[in-house]
This record gives C-alpha cells, sequence and structure tokens, in this order.
C-alpha cells in the first residue's frame, strides 16, 4: 500500500507535540522556559495532549485497512491478528518501561521531591504493564505513555473481533453490516461514554476518536459506510453545538481530512521538498518508539539538571533541546530493535 504524506505528517508532528508536552509538564527547565516563552509553554503544556486525538483516528483508519486486506473467516480467526498486534505493540514497550526502570534507579534520589515519578516496581506491578492492565487494575503507571498502548490494544481487539464476526465470503468489511455498527458504538461513545472520566482506562472512552477514523476508511469505496461516516460526523457537529469539546472536533478534522486525501494523488517530490518528506517518513516511522520511550529520556535529563544544579534560560533550552534529541535518537533504537528481534506471523493460506 503507497505511503500517505498526510498520514505521515500527522504522525510525526504529533509524536513530537506529545514529546514537548510531557517536556513543559515534566521537566524542570520548564519553569526557566515559562519565564522567557510563558505562551508557548502554556499552550504546549495545557492543549499538547490533545496531539492523541489524531493518532486515535489514523489508527481506526489503519486497522480498518488492513483488516479488509485479510477477507474469510479463515484468515480472520481473532486470536491471529490479536497476538501480531500485541507482539508489535509489547517489545518496544517492554524495552521502553526497562529503560524507565534504570532511569529511576540511576538518578531517582534527585527527583524524590517529583510526584510525577513513580517508584521503582514491585513484580505485580511489572507484570501489570507487562500486559497492558495496569490502569484496569488501578496500578499507578510507570511511565506518561503507557496507558495509550492499553487503548490502540483494546481498541484493536475489538475490530478484529468484529471483522471474524462479519468476515463471511470474502466481503470487505465496508459491504457488511459492520459500519453501521461501528457507527452507533462511535455515536454513542461521542454522546455517553467519553463524558464518563471514570471510563477512560477502556476502549469505549476513545470509540468516538478510532471509530472515526475507522468509518472514514471504509467510506472511501463504500456507499452505505459513507451514510455511517456523514451521520456519525453529523452527530458529532450536533454535540458540539450543545458542549463544545476540542477532542471530538480534533478528531473529526482529522478523520475528514483522511478521508480527502485517500481520493488525492501525491506528485512526487523533488528538491527540499524530498528531504522533507525523507524527514517526514522517519518520524513517522518512529513515532511509537518516540512515544514510549521518551518519558525515560526526561526523568534522566531531569534528575542530571537537578543533580548539576543549574538554572536559567540558557542551560534550561540547552538541556530541553538535548532531550527532544535523545527522545528521537532513543525511539528509533527502540524501533529497530523491535522490529529485528519480534516474530512475525503469517495468516494461514
Amino acid at each position: 500500500m503507497n505511503r500517505s504524506p498526510l498520514i505521515d505528517a500527522t504522525k510525526a508532528v504529533a509524536s513530537q507535540l506529545i514529546v514537548l508536552h510531557h517536556l513543559v509538564l515534566y521537566a524542570p527547565m520548564s519553569d526557566a522556559l515559562a519565564a522567557a516563552w510563558p505562551a508557548l509553554v502554556e499552550f504546549l503544556s495545557q492543549h499538547g495532549r490533545l496531539a492523541v486525538q489524531p493518532f486515535l483516528v489514523i489508527g481506526g483508519f489503519l486497522t480498518a485497512q488492513s483488516l479488509d486486506r485479510h477477507r474469510g473467516r479463515a484468515s480472520l480467526a481473532p486470536w491471529l491478528p490479536i497476538a501480531q498486534r500485541f507482539l508489535r505493540l509489547a517489545p518496544p514497550l517492554w524495552l521502553a518501561l526497562l529503560l524507565v526502570v534504570l532511569a529511576t534507579a540511576l538518578v531517582g534520589r534527585w527527583l524524590a521531591h517529583a510526584d510525577w515519578l513513580s517508584p521503582l516496581p514491585s513484580v505485580g506491578t511489572a507484570l501489570a504493564h507487562l500486559f497492558f492492565l495496569q490502569d484496569v487494575l488501578g496500578v499507578p503507571a510507570l511511565s506518561a505513555g503507557v496507558w495509550y498502548v492499553a487503548i490502540d490494544f483494546q481498541l484493536f481487539a475489538l475490530f478484529a473481533l468484529l471483522a471474524w464476526a462479519f468476515g463471511a465470503a470474502g466481503r470487505p468489511l465496508a459491504e457488511t453490516w459492520a459500519p453501521v455498527l461501528v457507527a452507533g458504538a462511535t455515536v454513542a461513545s461521542i454522546v455517553v461514554f467519553s463524558r464518563m472520566p471514570a471510563l477512560d482506562v477502556w476502549a469505549i472512552y476513545f470509540l468516538s476518536a478510532y471509530g472515526l477514523g475507522a468509518l472514514a476508511a471504509w467510506a472511501v469505496g463504500q456507499p452505505r459506510a459513507r451514510v455511517c461516516f456523514v451521520l456519525t460526523a453529523a452527530v458529532l457537529l450536533a454535540d458540539w453545538l450543545f458542549a463544545p469539546r476540542a477532542r471530538p472536533m480534533l478528531a473529526l478534522a482529522t478523520a475528514l481530512a483522511l478521508y480527502g486525501a485517500a481520493h488525492l494523488r501525491w506528485p512526487a517530490s523533488a528538491g527540499l521538498a524530498r528531504w522533507a518528506q525523507r524527514v517526514m517518513h522517519f518520524l513517522a516511522d518512529v513515532s511509537y518508539g518516540v512515544f514510549v520511550g521518551h518519558f525515560a529520556v526526561i526523568i534522566l535529563v531531569s534528575g542530571l539538571w537537578h543533580a548539576m544544579g543549574l538554572s536559567g534560560f540558557g542551560p534550561a533550552l540547552a538541556f530541553t533541546g538535548l532531550a527532544w534529541a535523545l527522545a528521537i535518537a532513543l525511539g528509533a533504537g527502540l524501533q529497530h530493535a523491535a522490529e529485528r528481534w519480534t516474530p512475525r506471523w503469517r495468516s494461514p493460506s
């Protein structure tokens, strides 16, 4: 499947916004930066987390496309795609959590006052994280990004089960009643479940974004799915008129952009544009590694900042830039290691 420049650019930018959001939220350098750039630091602190919404929409969009490439009940036995998803998500996260523990052990004594730093994990805490159950079990998360991994896995598992249930006779999911079911569940998430903070450890809370992405993918080539997508978007807009919320609107904007971009033919890039495209490809490819790995870098750099007794705008800017660069480098390393070591299974023919 051809790469989408829009998806690459969105993943690249969103992943970097999340890193910067956590840097200004947790790292001690943010105080000095806020004194010089209050508006920028305030924006990243308060609104940087919204970058997760495009990731959820893109996740639903790509999942719908992926499941439709493997049609029929024989190839859609749900345990196989679910296991493959687990093996794709788990190794980078496990490596990242190991680095979080090592960083905490190394510099934790200088961060004893930091309420955002979890203590060294017990065996039970470690096991909960290994299987993405920490939030469901009420275990304090070791890393800022681990909740997203658990939610992504839950959402994918739901869609894998949906594909198995509707995957008879090799028909694309878009031509079954699956879009109707997903549209109904997405509307329920938009109107009801996404307003209940107690449910934010479960997939249904985030289906408002993931479901929109799936519906956008199915709507590209199937009239019934297109109607479901349009009606769901209309419900979201009506909901926004009564109670404006930024998260659902950003999800809708992303889904509409993906739907529109699916009808475009992207011209070949040249010169500076080609260089920028390569950068976006790289950042998009390592975005998951960056997402799960950057918290260990924040711990390490924050500990060094306190240990060295630093202060002032110049050192703060230098340490923030260093942490940002290290987060990208570590993310690339995690992604490479996981792709090299993770076994790959194929569906039975």
